[in-house]
């Protein structure tokens, strides 16, 4: 027991007799070789991504929580203000520095711009 070979899930022995599944230098247990987002089981080549505390994630979980990491990070796009855009804000502002909303409301139609565009 004390030295035996265990499961990297579960820490528990696993008997010599027993049929395992190898990830790695990793040995499981055949019930605690499943992927620890969705617990589904994984088989023979199954692909999937061996965590650095010897935890398995299938490549579905995987890819689906790398796409929201990135989503979550990414920045809108810088915007783009052509000349005509421009020249109507520059005379809306030297007007009045400080517009009122429905001014800017107002520049945000006629522009095509987002209201946060016209307002910084």
């Amino acid at each position: 027991r004390r030295f035996g070979t265990k499961c990297a899930a579960c820490q528990q022995g696993i008997p010599p007799t027993q049929v395992v599944r190898r990830a790695q230098d990793f040995v499981y247990h055949l019930h605690c070789f499943a992927c620890i987002i969705c617990s589904r089981q994984l088989a023979t080549g199954d692909e999937f991504y061996l965590m650095e505390d010897s935890r398995l994630v299938c490549k579905a979980d995987y890819e689906t929580a790398k796409q929201r990491e990135a989503e979550s990070t990414a920045k809108r796009p810088r915007t783009t203000i052509t000349a005509k855009q421009l020249e109507t804000l520059k005379n809306a502002y030297n007007n009045s520095p400080k517009p009122a909303r429905h001014v800017r409301e107002q520049l945000s139609s006629e522009t095509g711009l987002d209201m946060r565009v016209v307002q910084v």
